[in-house]
């Protein structure tokens, strides 16, 4: 089973959206990235978080694609 790193933004993920992931120890992450390296950029101007190692998408580890949650201006 393949891993890759995983990065979360709630500002982000409230305009673009996110997708679920499945870590190595079963848990379900929200994740609006992934880089399989560790990237080295500086910090991002959105609250950008390293959420962890997740599992990649070829072996199951992508639980729920790229979408918005329904908000108050949803109708």
């Amino acid at each position: 089973m393949a891993t890759t790193h995983a990065y979360f933004s709630a500002s982000w993920a409230l305009v673009h959206g996110s997708s679920v992931y499945t870590k190595p120890g079963g848990m379900k992450v929200n994740v609006m990235r992934t880089n399989v390296g560790m990237d080295g950029r500086k910090r991002h101007p959105w609250d950008e978080r390293y959420v962890g190692e997740v599992i990649v998408p070829e072996d199951g580890g992508r639980v729920e694609p790229t979408s918005l949650a329904r908000g108050a201006a949803s109708r």
